[in-house]
């Protein structure tokens, strides 16, 4: 029998890394639709695989607070 994970009580800066959620933006070359997570910095286009990157990075908690370290290190273990 498989165990199930449980995800820790966490500050709300990190839940789109460990809880990803999905979105979609039209293609800038075909007009398809682009599946991008929350937790990804590209997306692929599902109609012609031409790669979208968002115009600006979306800023994190992980860049600056003084927790940083250990929230990577717990993105890491959970995605492991």
């Amino acid at each position: 029998m498989t165990q199930k994970r449980t995800i820790p009580i966490t500050c709300p800066g990190i839940n789109r890394f460990i809880r990803p959620t999905v979105s979609y933006v039209k293609c800038h070359i075909c007009g398809g639709d682009v599946e991008i997570w929350s937790d990804e910095e590209t997306g692929v286009c599902l109609n012609c695989g031409a790669e979208w990157r968002p115009p600006e990075k979306e800023a994190s908690c992980l860049e600056y607070c003084e927790y940083a370290e250990k929230c990577r290190e717990l993105i890491r273990e959970i995605k492991s």
